[in-house]
C-alpha cells in the first residue's frame, strides 16, 4: 500500500538519537536548546520556544499574552487545535470561511466585534495566509499558525507570534514536537517559563555545576508540561539540516502530478506550494475515487474535514460558510512524500487517469 504520507529519517539521524538515549539525558537540556538557536536562525526570528507539540505552542501563546474569555476568531478549514485551545482559555470560538484557491482564513469574510480578542490563521498547506488584509480589521493578537510552512519564503514573519509543528507528517517531521516563534523579549521570557509550569529554571539548568539545586520558584499558575526534550530536538536538529531536500522533493512531486493532471476536466489542480504539505486537488466523485484508489493499493486522505463539520463545533458557525462548504467535499490528498519513488508516483497518476477515463 502506498501511504498518503511518511516520514523519513537519515542514518546520521538514528545515529544521533542513540547517544541522546545513551548520555543519561533525554529531557529538556543542550540539544533543546541547540535546536531552538538553529530554528530562529533558519526562519529569521530572534527566539525560539521548543515545545512537545504545536497544540501546546498555540495553547502557549494565549496565555503568554493574557488571553481570557472573549472570541478566538480562526478559519474553519484546519485540525481542531486552533480552535479547542481558546476553549481552553474559557473563549467563545468563531469559524470563518476560506479563499478558495490557497484555502487560507479569507479576510473579507471576518467579522470583528468588541469581544475579539485573537485570531490564529493559518498558512493552509504552506501558502501564507493574508494577515495584512487581517490587520486592517484588526489591531489585537494575530497568532500565525505556519505548522503547514516549513520552509515557505516569509513564514513566521506576519503575525505578532508564530507557531510550528514537527508532527510525523509534517514537511520537518520528528514524531511530535513544536515551536513559538517571536521577537520579544517580554513574550520570550514568559513563555520559557509557561512550557514548564511556570517555573522560571528548567531542570537541565539547575543540575548544572557540581550538584543539582532543588530549591525553585513558582511566580506563576498559568503555565503547562509544554517543553520539547533532547530526544525529540535531535531529530529536528537533523531534519533542520535536510529541510530544503525535503521540500524541494515534495516540489517536484506536485510538478509532476500538475502536468499529469493539467487537462483532466474534473481535476482542479492546487494553488502552488512552497512545502507541499499535502496534494491537495479538487475532484470531482471524490469519495468513489478515493475507494477506486484503496482498491488499487493507493492510500487517500482528506485534509481537512472542515471544524464547522464536527458536531461539537457546529455551535461555532455564526455565519454561512459558503466557500468551505463548496470546496471541501471535493478535497482529495494525493501520496507525497520524501521518500516516495517516481515509480510510485507515475503508477498514482495512471490510477487516477484510468478511473476519470
Amino acid at each position: 500500500m502506498i501511504p498518503v504520507l511518511r516520514p523519513s529519517y537519515t542514518e546520521k539521524i538514528k545515529k544521533d538519537l542513540c547517544a541522546v538515549l545513551d548520555s543519561g539525558w533525554t529531557g529538556f537540556g543542550p540539544k533543546t536548546i541547540e535546536f531552538e538557536k538553529k530554528f530562529a536562525e533558519k526562519v529569521g526570528s530572534k527566539y525560539a520556544i521548543a515545545t512537545n507539540s504545536g497544540t501546546s505552542a498555540l495553547d502557549l501563546c494565549l496565555k503568554a499574552y493574557n488571553i481570557k474569555g472573549g472570541e478566538l476568531i480562526t478559519t474553519s478549514m484546519t485540525f481542531i487545535s486552533d480552535a479547542i485551545v481558546g476553549l481552553w482559555q474559557d473563549m467563545d470560538i468563531t469559524l470563518a470561511d476560506i479563499e478558495e484557491d490557497s484555502l487560507c482564513l479569507d479576510p473579507e469574510s471576518v467579522v470583528i466585534t468588541d469581544k475579539t480578542k485573537a485570531i490564529i490563521t493559518v498558512d493552509s498547506h504552506g501558502r501564507l495566509a493574508k494577515v495584512d488584509g487581517l490587520r486592517k480589521k484588526f489591531k489585537g493578537l494575530i497568532i500565525e499558525d505556519a505548522a503547514h510552512a516549513m520552509y515557505t519564503p516569509g513564514a513566521g514573519k506576519n503575525g505578532d507570534i508564530a507557531i510550528w509543528s514537527f508532527q510525523a507528517v509534517k514537511s520537518m517531521p520528528i514524531f511530535d514536537g513544536g515551536m513559538i516563534t517571536t521577537n520579544d523579549d517580554n513574550i520570550y521570557q514568559k513563555l520559557r517559563g509557561l512550557t514548564w509550569l511556570g517555573i522560571r529554571k528548567s531542570t537541565y539548568e539547575r543540575a548544572e555545576g557540581k550538584r543539582y539545586t532543588w530549591d525553585y520558584d513558582l511566580p506563576s499558575t498559568d503555565g503547562i508540561k509544554g517543553y520539547m526534550t533532547d530526544v525529540q530536538a535531535i531529530i529536528g536538529l537533523g531534519q533542520l539540516e535536510r529541510i530544503n531536500e525535503l521540500c524541494a522533493k515534495r516540489r517536484a512531486v506536485q510538478a509532476v502530478y500538475n502536468d499529469a493532471f493539467r487537462n483532466i476536466k474534473e481535476i482542479k489542480l492546487p494553488m502552488f506550494s512552497a512545502t507541499c504539505q499535502y496534494y491537495t486537488p479538487q475532484v470531482e466523485k471524490r469519495n468513489e475515487l478515493s475507494d477506486f484508489l484503496a482498491g488499487k493499493e493507493i492510500s487517500t486522505s482528506v485534509h481537512f474535514k472542515p471544524i464547522s463539520e464536527m458536531t461539537a463545533y457546529r455551535k461555532y458557525v455564526k455565519r454561512p460558510l459558503p466557500v468551505t462548504d463548496k470546496v471541501w467535499p471535493k478535497l482529495l490528498t494525493l501520496p507525497v512524500f520524501n521518500d516516495i519513488t517516481w515509480e510510485q508516483v507515475e503508477y498514482i497518476i495512471k490510477m487516477v487517469k484510468n478511473f476519470y477515463e
